[in-house]
Parts: C-alpha cells; structure tokens; sequence
C-alpha cells in the first residue's frame, strides 16, 4: 500500500501499541511467538480501515488507536490458526508460527492475541469490545463453515460468497465501523463506512481466490492451485463447477491439479466472471463513499480499493 504520510505515522503509533501488549510477557519464549508475525511486517489494511473511517468524526482520538491495535490482533490471532490449520510452512517471507515453535505454542499464542486483542478493545470502552466481539465470532464462524466444506465441489457460489463475508469480511467491516464508533462520526457516515469495508472484504477475498489460481509465485509466495490441491474451492472453482459438471466429477473423485483445471476454469468464463465480481465489489465499495465529504482520507480510501483491483488488473 502507498499511504500518505500522515496516515504511516498514525499506524507507527499502532505498532508501537502492538509491539507493546504482544511482547509484553516476562516469558521470552510467549513474547517471541506472539510478536514474530508482527515483526515480519504486514499491510495493516484493518488498522488503516480504523484510522481513515476515524477521519469522518473526530480523529487521533487514544481510543481509535487503541481500537486499531485491537483489530490487528485479532487478525494476526486467526492468520496463527490458519497457519496451522492449513500447515503452511511460512508467512509473510518468514516460518510460521508452528513450523517455528510447534503447533501447541501456535495455537496458544494465536489465543493470547486474541486475549490481547480483546483487552485493548476493553480498554477503548465504549462500542469497541461488542464490534470486535461480534467480528471475532463471525471470523470464527465462516472458518468452521469453510473446514467444514473442505473437498466438496458441490457447494453453491451463494454458499461460498456467505462464508468470506465472515472468514474475511467481518474484520473489514469491523474496521470501518470502529474507526466511525470511537471518532463519534454521525449515523450516515458509520453506515456508508460499514458499506465500504463489507465490499472492500469481499473484493480482497475474491482477488486473493484469483490469485491462487493466477498469481505469480514471486509475487504471491504462494504455488498457484494451492486452495485446489488442498481441497479449498474458492469463487472460480465453483462457478466452472457449475457450469461443466466434469470439472466438479474431477475434483470430487480427488483429481486436483492446477493444470488440469485451469483450462475449464477458462472455457466456462469462470475466470472472468470471478474477475467481473471482484471489480463489482470494488466498485460498490468506492460507491458507498459518495455520500461523505470529500478530503485526503476519502481518497486514500478510494485508493485501497483501487490497490486490491490493481493486483489482477481489473479496473476500480
């Protein structure tokens, strides 16, 4: 992300809250764990989320930086479980959690983010532990929902576009609406700030679904058809599989290669129109802004969801 200046030094004040509370334990080895993902760095899209909305009322209040921190944990706690669940070996160019440390301590400093995360929102009083709450459990919910439908080519584009409104939208929305709530912003703006981040989420989901498939590794450090092999069907895989039934036969016997997939993928359209919803979301996004005033942080705003489209060329 290219942020202005005075947007970086706000999330500097944010790091310097995360360092603080996640390394904070006399236990080297806690410390350590829980700020290792912190320390590899990390587009801090949902403290920024906090920290424009904040801008629509009154901003650099303690409270919304307080908040801000408390969302990157939360975040940082669920990328602890993912790791492990999905057992990748690394994250942001450096070994995971548990590949480091062993799954226990991964786990368990997944959980004392989400402890550190919840007492900064407490600390921020006001509406911020009930929206974080709120977002965790919604986090937590579309995961289960996600595991639960691992392998299984069956699942409708309804279904799939439900849970990473939860999985992964939740926290955008939920920054957004922190960053209106802790700056006292009027009603209107809190919800047009809400609408920008549900469809900011969604957007990222679905590129991030895109470049799976076609990112390049050196960019995205990730093998392209990983979700697939895994059996994690994402926003492309189940359109194709709507609508060529010998792709979901494929993938359903347990064939999931990349290769052989990727020519369906194209055939069907499912690719660009996995692309044309991504920009749809994007668009809906910068749209839900039109009602606020115009200023620096709108347009910083408008710019992250360019950015997220920018990644698979799709237009704003």
């Amino acid at each position: 992300m290219n942020l202005p200046e005075w947007l970086q030094a706000e999330i500097g004040r944010v790091e310097d809250v995360l360092m603080e509370r996640a390394g904070a334990s006399p236990s080297a080895l806690v410390a350590e764990s829980s700020t290792h993902l912190i320390k590899a760095g990390g587009k801090r899209v949902r403290p920024a989320l906090v920290l424009l909305s904040s801008r629509a009322g009154t901003p650099g209040l303690p409270q919304t930086d307080l908040a801000a921190a408390a969302i990157e944990l939360v975040h940082l706690a669920t990328l602890y479980h993912d790791d492990v669940i999905d057992e990748s070996m690394t994250r942001r160019g450096v070994p995971t959690v548990h590949s480091k440390w062993g799954t226990d301590v991964a786990v368990l400093a997944g959980d004392y983010l989400f402890a550190n995360g919840s007492t900064l929102g407490a600390e921020a009083g006001g509406e911020v532990p009930g929206i974080l709450a709120r977002a965790i459990a919604e986090v937590c919910e579309g995961q289960i929902v996600e595991t639960s439908t691992v392998g299984d080519p069956n699942r409708s584009v309804d279904e799939y576009m439900a849970t990473i409104g939860g999985k992964t939208a939740a926290l955008f929305r939920a920054g957004c609406e922190l960053g209106a709530a802790t700056s006292g912003a009027n009603d209107g703006a809190r919800r047009a700030l809400v609408a920008f981040g549900e469809h900011l989420g969604l957007a990222f989901q679905i590129v991030d679904d895109l470049l799976d498939v076609l990112g390049d590794p050196k960019l995205t450090g990730k093998v392209p058809g990983t979700d697939l092999r895994e059996g994690v069907f994402t926003l492309p895989v189940l359109l194709a599989c709507e609508r060529d039934p010998s792709l979901r036969s494929m993938l359903a016997s347990g064939e999931r290669d990349i290769a052989a997939a990727l020519p369906i993928l194209t055939a069907t359209g499912a690719l660009e129109d996995t692309m044309a919803m991504a920009a749809d979301h994007g668009a809906a996004a910068v749209a839900a802004l039109d009602s606020l005033p115009e200023g620096d942080w709108l347009a910083t705003m408008r710019s992250l969801a360019d950015g997220v489209l920018a990644q698979i060329g799709a237009p704003a």
